[in-house]
């Protein structure tokens, strides 16, 4: 073969299996290119073309897995081959519904390597078939070495009924992540509902879950159904899990475990077929240990956890993000906003924001307010702190509820008291706008 011939990317971090691989592949007379991790594949994809990729599977910096969710995102159907030494069929299986087209372990014997390459290289390339078949629907901003890093996690459990509990930050886009699993799951064309339980009264919560019957407590004039009941079919999402209740806990084990329940002050057992995936910003597994959260109902929602990175550790999102925020309220507020200065840009990018991107939006909505020409500039943000990891709000810097509470005064001034209209100026149910409100003593 001459250097025309076709060129294999080899993706590993072990440098002894690359140097292997390499000169079992010159010596077949192809080019060979090596990258050390997920993140330097990618790279190289993006100043050359190659026509095979030889895959590992773990990787510290971005695993194969990861890695591939990305490649797909790209619409890139170069094939890939999986060489790995955990040769299990969970590890195939998760492979290939990612993209991959074939599986090796190591060791790996070589006569059966370059068989594989010989193979692949010989097939015709169907990128748009690969493409309609992997696509994973995410209606957020994304990057590789954002949430991309646990794109290949939702990918693989979206398809199935597990129930999963969504960790991180308040604000880091729990709800979002939950509904892109249900948009890319087997139930998608049925209901998604959110319920935020830190946003109920304790005494409505079992309600809101279960429904109730006519007379079961005081303004119960009619019989009402519950988000289980509506949700049958589809999926609900438990948002601020960690403040359920002790005494509802017990109930919504029976229901994740029977998918049967009684509304409040019912005699019948009714049965709703529901996905449950949760969400919480608080350590679940030491409020068990502390017996403020039932270690049966933790083990029934834990099966398949997935921690979102707070903003800070995305920092390469937050154009994207303003890009998106910017769009969105020039468009509700009437205004014409073309980009930002570099300042804006530079000091948005030092903070360390302890809201992540619901604070983040904030502020943004803040800047198209007060900004005086069609770019957003230093003078539309308000005082922050300095440093790269930036400091939590009440030092000196952005005051959270505050900005919270002046945005709610506006939104009720702009609908003109309009409590259902505020509530879709800002982008929230109704309901949690009556608890904000209450909770800013703006209720009465």
């Amino acid at each position: 073969m001459s250097l025309a011939e076709p060129k294999i990317l080899i993706v590993d971090d072990e440098a002894n299996h690359r140097l292997m691989l390499r000169l079992h592949l010159n010596d077949a007379g192809y080019r060979t290119a090596e990258a050390e991790n997920g993140q330097v594949a990618l790279e190289a994809l993006a100043r050359e073309n190659f026509d095979v990729i030889l895959l590992d599977l773990k990787m510290a910096v971005m695993d194969g897995y990861t890695f591939l969710a990305r490649l797909r995102q790209l619409g890139n159907g170069i094939p890939v081959v999986v060489i790995t030494a955990f040769s299990t069929v969970r590890t195939a299986v998760e492979a290939m519904k990612l993209g991959a087209t074939e599986f090796l372990t190591k060791p790996v014997d070589p006569t059966e390597l370059l068989g594989v390459v010989r193979d692949l290289l010989q097939k015709p390339r169907v990128v748009a078939v690969a493409e309609a078949v992997s696509s994973y629907r995410f209606d957020g901003v994304c990057t590789a070495d954002g949430l991309g890093r646990i794109l290949s996690l939702l990918e693989m459990v979206a398809p199935t009924d597990a129930s999963v509990l969504i960790l991180g930050e308040s604000g880091t886009g729990k709800e979002l992540v939950a509904r892109s699993i249900h948009l890319n799951s087997p139930r998608s064309a049925g209901p998604f509902l959110a319920v935020n339980c830190a946003a109920l009264n304790e005494n409505l919560v079992e309600s809101e879950l279960f429904g109730h019957e006519k007379g079961a407590f005081t303004g119960a004039v009619a019989a009402r159904s519950g988000r289980f009941e509506e949700a049958d079919g589809g999926t609900l999402f438990l948002d601020e899990i960690g403040e359920m209740p002790l005494a509802v806990q017990a109930k919504l084990l029976r229901a994740l475990q029977d998918k049967t329940f009684t509304r409040v002050g019912g005699v019948k057992t009714l049965k709703s077929d529901v996905r449950i995936l949760a969400a919480t910003n608080r350590d679940l597994s030491g409020m068990v240990a502390q017996g403020t959260f039932r270690e049966d109902l933790f083990f029934r929602l834990n099966v398949f956890p997935v921690e979102l990175p707070p903003l800070r550790e995305r920092r390469e999102e937050i154009p994207l993000l303003v890009k998106h925020f910017v769009e969105t309220y020039a468009g509700r507020f009437n205004k014409v906003i073309k980009g930002w200065s570099d300042g804006y840009m530079r000091r948005l990018q030092g903070y360390g924001f302890p809201g992540n991107i619901r604070e983040l939006e904030n502020l943004v909505e803040r800047s198209v307010i007060l900004a005086r020409s069609e770019r957003l500039d230093e003078g539309s943000l308000p005082t922050l702190p300095a440093g790269g990891e930036g400091a939590p709000s009440g030092s000196g810097g952005v005051d959270l509820r505050e900005n919270e509470r002046l945005l709610i005064v506006q939104a009720l001034d702009k609908a003109g008291g309009n409590k259902t209209q505020a509530a879709r100026l800002l982008g929230i149910s109704r309901r949690a706008l009556y608890y904000k409100l209450k909770e800013y003593s703006l209720d009465e």
